[in-house]
């Protein structure tokens, strides 16, 4: 495909979305829907041996078009994205190829994946912010959670704070909580420049010499903590996976070293209720313009 191309010459459903997943059976019918409903051609998903029911909504009748699955070659030393990536460049017929997690949604001007593209077409492959979602304490403790995490998380944490993750991983506390926390964004990348995933997929490397800002109105929101079961089961998946790669740095993956210490410190169930905002104080940093209502999704999901 030629440099320029308009959406409507390429058709608008030339893109791939690139994923892993663990036990996600509480976002992966989400995260299936939202994407085929963006435009969005094929998911390529690497499973990590989910034993929760992942992997058999993956496969089913109902997403087996949409959804093409890579053979997954154990924890050890795995570089999953990349791996992801060289197959999909050298088999997949898609120009572009998104890589997010399933609690990671996309906004897009239009809630279309045509405006991510022809941003692309112009700028070369894209960098896309990414923010928390949160939502008032008072769902977390009634468990209205429960029910649709997209319906009950429309509180987006813009003022955000820069973290110390070698110092931060020890802390007993964090003040702000670590929902306030600045997090980086995820990539877009072109097939025809695209050479390599960084760490988390939150950096890449291609032929031009920098990744592009996305355009105005393009972000992920970032559903990291929903019920309580789910996130004490993403602690202990976290678990198994830094034990399975002795090789990674401390730092890396620190805020879910540092809730792997506070589970066993008894102390998990705190820090859960910590990540939601006190009732009494959402009107506040509302107006301060540290959270911003954001309903993009949820409407998304209603229509």
């Amino acid at each position: 495909m030629r440099v320029g191309v308009s959406s409507s010459e390429r058709g608008e459903r030339v893109a791939c979305v690139i994923t892993t997943t663990w036990d996600s059976i509480d976002l992966i019918q989400t995260f299936l829907v939202h994407y085929q409903r963006l435009g969005f051609h094929q998911v390529m998903a690497m499973d990590f041996d989910s034993t929760d029911g992942t992997r058999e909504v993956l496969a089913s009748d109902q997403w087996r078009r949409f959804v093409t699955m890579v053979p997954f070659p154990g924890l050890a030393s795995l570089d999953s994205s990349n791996l992801m990536l060289d197959i999909a460049k050298r088999t997949s017929p898609y120009q572009y190829f998104l890589f997010c997690d399933p609690d990671e949604l996309l906004v897009a001007p239009s809630m279309n994946v045509v405006t991510a593209l022809d941003a692309a077409d112009r700028s070369g492959s894209l960098s896309i912010p990414r923010f928390n979602m949160t939502a008032p304490q008072s769902i977390a403790r009634t468990g209205v959670v429960r029910g649709s995490h997209v319906a009950a998380f429309t509180l987006r944490v813009d003022r955000r704070h820069q973290r110390t993750p070698e110092q931060d991983v020890s802390n007993e506390s964090l003040e702000p909580p670590w929902i306030f926390s600045a997090i980086p964004g995820k990539v877009l990348l072109r097939r025809d420049e695209a050479v390599a995933v960084g760490d988390g997929d939150h950096v890449a490397s291609t032929t031009r010499q920098n990744l592009a800002a996305a355009p105005l109105g393009m972000y992920l929101l970032h559903y990291p903590v929903r019920q309580y079961a789910t996130f004490r089961d993403k602690i202990e998946l976290a678990r198994r996976g830094f034990a399975a790669d002795e090789t990674l740095a401390p730092s890396h993956g620190w805020q879910l070293r540092r809730w792997i210490r506070l589970a066993d410190a008894g102390r998990l169930q705190e820090e859960y209720f910590q990540q939601f905002i006190p009732d009494d104080h959402v009107d506040r940093l509302l107006s301060e313009g540290t959270l911003c209502r954001d309903e993009h999704v949820a409407r998304f999901h209603e229509s």
